[in-house]
């Protein structure tokens, strides 16, 4: 035997153990941390993404808020003469002058004060409080644009007042505005003009770079872009799809988002890479990671130590071999086990190779008596044998003289006699259950012939179970075993009774008596040695047999209990399952 180690790291096998364990936990660990921060990530620009999403719905329905408001206010104007009067006048008018000569008209010829149309918008923008910078007028005779200034409606004749961006860069609504007296005429258009720094400037605060474009690709506004962050923009508005994956010229990967307004037309994209989406959530991955290294710690220590423990054992494990093959028991016997063994494989090897060295002589020898009581067995069989032609011949024999006689009883015990010997040399294994009760019935006759009136039996089986496979020969020891140990000679009135009937999932087989039972301090015995098996030559073998023979062929469901009845006399309740097997010779 090699030399053996107290040293962890002394036994190659721990050594690739230890060492393998580590290499695995580092692969594992790397592939769970990239594979949960790509999970992560994913999620936070996924998350990120609808965010943007999610702000650029609000600011629709802002829009769609605003839209619903101009449409309210302008069928509002129908409903008021005056102001109906004066929105005509300035559609009408082609600058200023005329305008007041408009209104004048209108003041002449109305007993009721007339009323300004720029100061009505400036009351109904203040008060809303949608964010419309201004409204503009359009019509044959030009354009007009009013305007809050300083709390003040401001009107403007100019053609290019409109397009500073202060007076809004956003068409909100367009509301066409008809002559009262003929509404199936058209006497202008309303524009309702907002800033797109009011309605996306309050969005600095998402963590996305963002920029609100034209239809002809014009900036409207901005979250403040870098330059890797306006090409962001650019490679994402010449995507076709509405959200997804792209590399920037780093390589580094980029998600976007980009939708497009249903009221003004301008499209929103967004876009953020997965770096920034790292970085934000730093302090998340550096707790993966910690956690990751807490985890790997832990299943590290706890390997060490179970591997120390095991080369403790192994080089015990060892030292014991080296004894048994020097021979050297007493050796092997005063090794001390350590007082936790039995805990591990390992533990249950050494204590169990230290009882090899003590059991081993023991095992020698009983191996040597069960070799002799094995031959001493084939012995007493080979003595026992007979020639069942000449058993047969002789039987028969027997019978004719009786008939002759005119002895038919005597024959007729004969003719039992002979027909079960030959059904129990007969080289067919298993019969129906009908037949073994038939078997039984010539025995029990032979038997009501020997003992006369002292004897009676009954016998009653189920026609439903008459069919069923089972062994041969194996209800006749059990009556055997009443005649043996149960009959009381002195009796009148000795009792058999046999049935068998359906149950649940099998066949119930009862067989009672009432002799004189079996005393309660010996019944014990009996059912260890039906269920155990007893080898001493003075145990009585024939519960044993049967059981074991019936055991083998039902196999599992298989019951067979034995005990004394409160009436008086013994009893034998055998449960056959439906499903049985084979009996082997």
């Amino acid at each position: 035997m090699g030399r053996h180690h107290g040293n962890l790291f002394g036994y190659r096998i721990y050594r690739r153990k230890f060492w393998g364990t580590v290499v695995v936990m580092l692969l594992m660990s790397t592939a769970v941390f990239l594979g949960m921060t790509a999970f992560f990530v994913n999620t936070w620009v996924t998350t990120l993404g609808n965010e943007a999403q999610s702000r650029f719905l609000e600011r629709e329905q802002q829009l769609a808020d605003i839209q619903g408001w101009a449409m309210e206010y302008v069928n509002g104007l129908y409903g008021n003469e005056r102001l109906m009067e004066d929105l005509s006048a300035l559609f009408a008018a082609q600058d200023e002058r005329e305008y007041i000569r408009l209104r004048q008209q209108n003041s002449l010829g109305s007993a009721s004060q007339i009323r300004y149309i720029p100061a009505d918008i400036k009351n109904s923008l203040f008060y809303s409080r949608n964010k419309i910078n201004s409204v503009v007028l359009r019509s044959e005779s030009g354009k007009k644009t009013i305007w809050l200034q300083s709390m003040d409606a401001c009107l403007s004749f100019d053609e290019d007042a409109g397009e500073e961006n202060r007076f809004g860069d956003i068409l909100a609504a367009v509301c066409s505005v008809r002559d009262p007296l003929y509404m199936g005429q058209t006497i202008g258009t309303m524009e309702f003009w907002v800033s797109s720094r009011d309605i996306y400037g309050t969005d600095q605060d998402i963590r996305v770079a963002w920029k609100i474009l034209e239809e002809d690709g014009s900036v409207l506004w901005d979250s403040g872009l870098e330059t890797y962050q306006e090409h962001w923009i650019e490679l994402a508005s010449d995507e076709t799809e509405m959200s997804g994956w792209l590399r920037d010229e780093r390589g580094v990967r980029v998600y976007y988002v980009q939708l497009e307004s249903g009221s003004s037309g301008h499209r929103y994209v967004a876009a953020k890479d997965i770096v920034s989406a790292m970085w934000d959530n730093r302090y998340v991955l550096w707790m993966l990671f910690g956690a990751l290294m807490l985890i790997n710690g832990g299943i590290l220590l706890s390997s060490y130590a179970g591997i120390r423990s095991d080369s403790h054992f192994l080089s015990l494990i060892l030292a014991m071999l080296s004894d048994l093959e020097d021979g050297s028991f007493d050796q092997m016997q005063r090794r001390a086990l350590p007082a936790r063994h039995r805990e591990t494989e390992y533990d249950m090897i050494a204590a169990a190779l230290k009882d090899v060295g003590r059991k081993l002589e023991g095992y020698i020898e009983t191996e040597y008596i069960l070799k002799l009581k094995e031959q001493e067995t084939q012995m007493r069989a080979l003595q026992h044998q007979i020639n069942p032609h000449f058993l047969y011949n002789t039987l028969e024999m027997l019978r004719s003289k009786a008939l002759v006689q005119g002895d038919r009883e005597t024959a007729d015990a004969i003719f039992m006699l002979g027909t079960l010997y030959r059904t129990r040399m007969h080289k067919k294994q298993t019969i129906s259950l009908g037949e073994e009760f038939e078997l039984l019935e010539m025995y029990l006759k032979i038997m009501a012939m020997r003992y006369g009136d002292k004897f009676v039996y009954q016998m009653q089986l189920e026609q439903a179970v008459g069919h069923r496979e089972t062994i041969v020969f194996w209800l006749q020891p059990l009556a055997e075993n009443f005649f043996a140990h149960g009959f009381d000679r002195e009796s009148e009135y000795n009792l058999l009774i046999v049935t068998g009937g359906q149950e649940d999932g099998g066949t119930r087989i009862e067989i009672l008596d009432n002799g004189t039972g079996v005393p309660p301090d010996k019944l014990p015995e009996i059912r260890k040695n039906m269920y155990e098996g007893n080898d001493g030559p003075e145990a009585d073998i024939g519960l044993r047999n049967v059981y074991m023979r019936l055991k083998y062929f039902y196999r599992d469901g298989f019951r067979m209990e034995i005990g004394n009845r409160e009436a008086g006399g013994f009893f034998i309740s055998l449960f056959l399952p439906s499903a049985a097997g084979e009996e082997r010779t």
